[in-house]
């Protein structure tokens, strides 16, 4: 981490959005919520980590190359688009943004996975995905009027 959460919520309240939103930590929050549980504040910390990661995706701004925020934009844009996540198609585009080396060590890994029918090569898709998608619209508005996210202050 390049900053501590208590380093990042002095960085949101003072408004240093593109040092928070380009940082590694926001990234490496495990959302594990011991910082939330231990915040003397009661400061809801992975909540406003995970809401600056949603940021940096919609901005488009976060380390270069770094998986995390790849792995969680492809990992939406496929559920909008079918409902369901297709494991073999998302570790693939995954490598191809980020890592083409690393696919190319993999595919015997792959390969194996296919043959024992635990990666599926069609696209999965859910029944009435017009549903998912007027959900997904209605939050998408709602949460397009929030700002920088603020930090409580107690």
């Amino acid at each position: 981490m390049d900053y501590t959460p208590r380093q990042i919520m002095a960085l949101v309240r003072a408004d240093f959005k593109n040092e928070v939103l380009q940082s590694r930590t926001i990234w490496l929050c495990a959302s594990c919520y011991a910082c939330t549980v231990d915040c003397p504040r009661e400061i809801r910390i992975t909540d406003i980590l995970y809401a600056l990661k949603q940021r940096a995706i919609q901005e488009g701004v976060y380390p270069r190359h770094f998986p995390i925020p790849v792995l969680a934009r492809e990992f939406a844009a496929m559920a909008r688009r079918h409902g369901r996540i297709t494991e073999a198609y998302l570790v693939l585009k995954l490598f191809t943004r980020t890592n083409w080396r690393a696919l190319l060590r993999s595919w015997r890994i792959g390969l194996a996975l296919i043959r024992t029918g635990r990666f599926r090569l069609r696209p999965e898709r859910i029944q009435r995905l017009d549903e998912l998608k007027a959900m997904l619209a209605a939050t998408a508005s709602h949460s397009s009027q929030s700002s920088f996210p603020p930090a409580k202050v107690t």
